[in-house]
């Protein structure tokens, strides 16, 4: 007769769910009561049976996780702060990269359907209204670690990208900076993106400083967009005097093009990036940017995540992490130096 987990249980002297935790190898077990559990298995040499574990407790200890980019340092770090939580509540990972497209993203989530996940956490920015139908038909519990959601049913963890790109042009206006350029995302980029948008325009309104589309180039938040990006801006806007990138992979690609065409920084134009990796403190100049975690943002996900499938009360499903302006050597109020147009205009290739 095959032993089973009630038989462990037995054994150690302890719960069937808190073997479940052992098994999975959470923190959350005391030590002293691991040693028993795994002494255990040992001794009645315990096989574990995931698909009867799956049919008996209609739960599969496996989260989803579906994502694009990842390999982008703040995203690798939200991943980090998944895993880690995950780990520590018992849940295994399953991960999916979409590159962003809706067909693979409907995949993963087919797939992970098949495998009777307990939930999923989407990473994702493109095709929200198409992607968002889809989920909630599937009727899976599901965090969106990506943006703002504007609908009541659905749980999203996020840093306020509204406010913290309203501060950046708020701090930028406060040192004298008038003529600013901008960096976006991809225009299918419907939830990070489109909400910092949302906060430059209304701080500029604030400002008194006119909106105009032109001064708004469309990178994919890579490090080689915002070099691009940064050699259209000095030709189409000569007398810009700062630059906020969208995420700081870009801002980086800026300052990269700048610095090789003779432009200075700050002296000539301030750049400013978005998220806080850490490439940004050890540039030259080291950056200024909005600081948000990953790594919290990873953890807050799973936490609210495992409440929704616990079926638990949240009194609000829409979570905001701290962010922070830190500002660094890459900006300057405008009157600490002369702007020299004349160098910017000759470096314009």
């Amino acid at each position: 007769m095959d032993v089973t987990m009630k038989d462990v249980a037995k054994l150690a002297g302890v719960s069937l769910s808190t073997v479940s935790r052992v098994l999975n190898d959470s923190s959350l077990v005391r030590e002293e009561t691991a040693r028993k559990v795994k002494k255990a298995v040992d001794k009645l040499d315990y096989q574990i049976n995931d698909s009867a574990r799956i049919l008996r407790t209609n739960t599969s200890n496996l989260i989803g996780v579906i994502g694009a980019g990842m390999e982008r340092p703040f995203l690798a770090n939200l991943l980090k702060g998944i895993e880690a939580e995950a780990r520590e509540r018992g849940f295994a990972l399953i991960y999916g990269d979409s590159d962003g497209e809706l067909e693979k993203e409907q995949s993963y989530l087919n797939i992970m359907k098949q495998k009777k996940i307990d939930g999923i956490i989407l990473i994702t920015t493109n095709y929200y209204n198409d992607l968002l139908s889809i989920v909630k038909n599937y009727k899976i519990p599901v965090v969106f670690a990506s943006g703002y959601i504007n609908d009541p049913e659905i749980s999203c963890v996020t840093v306020d990208n509204v406010a913290a790109a309203y501060d950046v042009v708020e701090y930028l206006c406060q040192v004298g900076h008038q003529d600013i350029a901008f960096i976006k995302g991809p225009d299918l980029d419907l939830l990070a993106s489109q909400e910092r948008l949302r906060g430059v325009k209304l701080a500029l309104r604030l400002s008194d400083i006119e909106y105009d589309p032109k001064r708004f180039i469309e990178g994919d938040f890579t490090f080689e967009s915002g070099y691009s990006a940064a050699k259209k801006i000095i030709n189409k806007f000569p007398d810009v005097t700062a630059i906020f990138a969208f995420n700081d992979e870009m801002a980086v690609g800026v300052i990269s093009y700048l610095k090789e065409h003779n432009i200075k920084v700050p002296e000539d134009i301030s750049v400013v990036g978005f998220d806080g990796i850490e490439l940004g403190k050890y540039i030259d100049p080291a950056l200024t940017t909005i600081k948000q975690s990953g790594y919290q943002l990873g953890l807050r996900s799973i936490e609210i995540l495992n409440r929704v499938i616990n079926q638990e009360k949240i009194e609000d499903n829409k979570v905001f992490i701290p962010h922070k302006l830190v500002v660094r050597e890459s900006t300057n109020k405008l009157n600490e130096f002369t702007t020299n147009k004349e160098v910017i205009s000759n470096n314009r290739g």
